[in-house]
């Protein structure tokens, strides 16, 4: 079995402001990871914990590499899982698109790569966590920089 998970979001807010929450390391901690010193380079690697969940072959870690920058348009990383260090039973990629549209930004999520019976289960609750909690965080950062008098870049 194989499964992707494919979304998508408008936001009436320039590219630029939607980049910087995708890739700016205290932005990115309010609405997904907590990814420390996040560099959107190609090669840097991250790592993040949540609870484990042992009955689904997983220790709670979670592995990032950037695996393709281009600059307002597009941020992929690797996101690798599994029951311990070095053994991944998940190996997916993320992918986030954003194309200019309609004085706004529209913002595509790809998330490629669940394969097996387990992997297509989890990518059910991980489409859920992307549409019910981290759009819900992204938006509440952006409004938080659109009541903000500060200059975003």
């Amino acid at each position: 079995m194989k499964r992707d998970i494919k979304l998508k979001w408008f936001y009436p807010h320039p590219v630029e402001t939607i980049w910087e929450c995708l890739t700016n390391p205290e932005l990115l901690a309010q609405w997904n990871l907590n990814s420390g010193d996040f560099r959107a380079e190609t090669g840097f690697k991250w790592m993040a914990a949540s609870r484990p969940r042992p009955k689904m072959d997983w220790d709670g870690k979670m592995y990032f590499e950037v695996l393709e920058v281009i600059p307002l348009q597009k941020l992929s990383y690797s996101f690798k899982g599994g029951p311990r260090p070095g053994e991944y039973n998940l190996d997916t990629i993320v992918s986030w698109t954003l194309v200019p549209k309609d004085g706004g930004t529209e913002l595509h999520l790809e998330q490629t790569g669940f394969t097996g019976m387990k992997n297509y289960i989890s990518s059910f609750i991980m489409e859920m966590g992307w549409k019910n909690k981290v759009a819900k965080r992204f938006q509440k950062v952006l409004s938080n920089l659109s009541n903000d008098s500060t200059t975003i870049g």
